[in-house]
């Protein structure tokens, strides 16, 4: 006869789920998985029941040291799905950037198509280059009232243009 024939499991289950549960319940404060850890410790016991040497001393820490060990699993899974979702969010957050850089970059290009020729070439100077508006000036035998002229043409086009990414 097996010892799983001979253990009273509901006598058990009556004696030890109350101290178990207070036990899951102030380190878990969740009833739900407070009790699912239990149910499968309890499960656990029955599967090992025929394995161990049949007192009260054996089977109690047998469940403590199962439910402890089940709440440390809970816990490192808990820990992991979090790493998972702070990497996600991480690289949702960094495909975001790209996306609206990339998107910045396209309506910079088309804002460009918008300008004359001799405007893009100043604003390009200025900006791109670094250049000073008497240094463009120079470049293009242009005055500075011109190359201002331009540059701000240029900027209120861009001001008007880049609204939604400001």
């Amino acid at each position: 006869m097996k010892l799983k024939e001979k253990v009273d499991f509901s006598a058990l289950f009556d004696n030890y789920y109350g101290k178990l549960y207070k036990y899951a319940i102030r380190i878990l404060k969740d009833e739900s998985i407070s009790n699912d850890l239990l149910q499968d410790t309890f499960i656990k016991l029955w599967e090992n029941i025929d394995s161990m040497k049949i007192n009260h001393r054996s089977i109690e820490s047998f469940l403590i040291i199962t439910l402890k060990n089940k709440i440390i699993d809970h816990f490192r899974k808990e820990s992991v799905k979090k790493k998972h979702l702070n990497l996600y969010v991480l690289n949702k957050d960094i495909e975001e950037e790209i996306n609206n850089e990339w998107d910045l970059l396209k309506t910079i290009e088309d804002i460009y198509t918008l300008l004359p020729q001799k405007t893009i070439e100043i604003f390009k100077l200025s900006r791109d280059k670094g250049h000073t508006y008497a240094e463009i000036a120079s470049i293009k035998n242009i005055s500075i009232k011109t190359v201002e002229a331009h540059i701000s043409k240029a900027l209120q086009v861009f001001k008007k243009e880049l609204v939604n990414f400001l």
